[in-house]
């Protein structure tokens, strides 16, 4: 039997020797013996805790989903803000751009060739149909390594402001003095400087950074990148109105541009739920978008929300998690109605096959039915067939004997029902040898009747022949009509 640390490493739980020796494997009765289960196998973070320590959520890095832990400890989801504000469409935006990166990305793979044209001119190498297809099919999906590696660069930013400002916090009295753990990145790098610019030009005291934030009547969560106090700068593009240790929530952003879903986001969800469970009044929100590139390097474009716009943003966030509770809903019930389709299709499958069964049973058994008759019916011809031959035959030995006797003569019929007509010619072709009498046919029945057996003639009340006495016919041509012999056959 495997080991514990067998067991465990397969889950990531270290080598195996270090498992036997230090781990001890907990019963199921033991205290929270499904959390310490959890903290060792499952991938959600820590727990966090909300509305003074009686409602606790967990998140799954892997899925971006939060979940509330209930008494039993079972899971429910709670809808992420980042992922409800999914349902605004941004194609309008990101197809153009998404083209941009892709022909951006063919023009600098294709390859050039060595020579020039007579103005000059780069002039593209000669390719094979199936190359340029490998450098199209590889550069279509330029957009998204861009975004992977931009939301990698935003998260070193995030990282470097996040320990900064814990330090802050910790020691400067939630002042940033200096950037902690500078990225080694330089558009990263870029983007925490420009966070800092800002910091220092409104004077910023953090209270919070990297806060989860949950809203119990709407059930929703997120993480704030930070709430703080903000005095108003000199510059009049930043600032148009004065206001000191304003109570404010800052959102940084890495994007290339500032979208109207950011502040749904920010002035919307984080701000309602910070005000439902503390009860604050939150007075500006502050979305920054930190420069990354080499022309905007330690710059960054604000966004400053006033708290009087705070009820339009959630309400139009509100819109967006009706829209998505609908959707989930609909989804939800015509993937009930397909699975409900495909069971009746497969149903219906399953019947037709079985009627499918049972006709070739009974076409079966028809066929074998019909050969059965057809067999019994060819029985009976045969039988009949035979009873005929032998009635024939038996017929053909009486019509010898009476004629071996000669008792039948002219029209006369016998005991069989047999009409004899002795008395004509049987030529077969009118108006041929008419006058011929049929000599030959009389020879041949009385040599016949010769060799039949004395029974025949006892039968015939004859008297005993001797051996070698054949008897002799004369016969005298009679002067009668000619017709045909008619033998007329028993009624079946």
């Amino acid at each position: 039997m495997s080991s514990a640390g067998d067991f465990l490493s397969k889950f990531g739980g270290g080598d195996t020797e270090d498992v036997s020796s230090t781990s001890t494997v907990l019963s199921a009765g033991a205290p929270n013996a499904l959390g310490a289960f959890m903290d060792v196998f499952s991938t959600m973070s820590d727990s966090f805790w909300f509305y003074s320590n009686t409602i606790e959520l967990r998140f799954s890095a892997t899925d971006h989903q939060y979940f509330r832990v209930e008494e039993l400890g079972n899971l429910t989801p709670v809808k992420n803000v980042t992922t409800i504000l999914h349902v605004i469409d941004k194609s309008f935006a990101l197809v153009p751009w998404s083209c941009r990166v892709f022909a951006e990305e063919l023009l600098r793979t294709i390859p050039l060739s060595t020579t020039v044209d007579e103005f000059g001119s780069l002039m593209l190498a000669s390719i094979t149909l199936e190359d340029f297809t490998k450098l199209v099919m590889a550069a279509k999906d330029t957009h998204k390594r861009v975004l992977t590696n931009a939301g990698d660069l935003g998260h070193l930013a995030h990282k470097c402001l996040e320990d900064s400002i814990q330090h802050a916090m910790d020691h400067e009295s939630g002042i940033v003095t200096e950037l902690r753990n500078m990225p080694e990145d330089p558009k990263a790098a870029a983007c925490a400087l420009a966070a800092f610019r800002w910091m220092n030009q409104h004077k910023v005291r953090w209270l919070k950074t990297e806060q989860k934030i949950y809203s119990k009547e709407f059930e929703y969560a997120g993480t704030m990148d930070g709430k703080c106090l903000v005095t108003s700068c000199d510059d009049p593009t930043c600032c148009t109105e004065s206001f000191t240790d304003s109570l404010s929530i800052a959102d940084w952003k890495s994007s290339n541009a500032l979208h109207t879903e950011y502040i749904l986001q920010v002035a919307g969800a984080y701000a309602h739920a910070e005000h439902e469970e503390y009860g604050e009044d939150i007075q500006h929100c502050f979305i920054l978008r930190l420069g990354k590139n080499e022309d905007e390097a330690g710059k960054f474009e604000p966004w400053r929300i006033p708290a009087r716009d705070f009820p339009e943003a959630f309400a139009g966030f509100l819109y967006s998690l009706q829209l998505t509770n609908i959707i989930e809903s609909i989804n939800k019930r015509m993937s009930s109605q397909k699975k409900g389709m495909r069971a009746i299709c497969k149903q219906i499958a399953a019947e037709q096959k079985e009627i499918a069964k049972m006709k070739a049973k009974v076409e079966k058994a028809e066929a074998k039915a019909k050969l059965k008759i057809e067999r019994t019916a060819e029985k009976e011809r045969i039988k009949a067939d035979a009873k005929r031959v032998r009635e024939e035959a038996k017929l053909g030995k009486g019509v010898l004997s009476t004629l071996s006797t000669g008792t039948v003569s002219g029209s006369e019929t016998s005991n069989t029902g047999v009409q004899l007509v002795l008395d004509e010619p049987v030529n077969e072709i009118p108006g041929k040898a008419e006058d011929t009498p049929n000599v030959a046919l009389v020879e041949e029945v009385a040599n016949e009747t010769s060799k039949m057996p004395e029974e025949t003639s006892l039968l015939h009340g004859e008297q005993p022949r001797a051996a070698g006495n054949t008897p002799t016919l004369d016969y005298e041509e009679p002067q009668v009509e000619r017709k045909l012999l008619v033998i007329p056959m028993e009624e079946k």
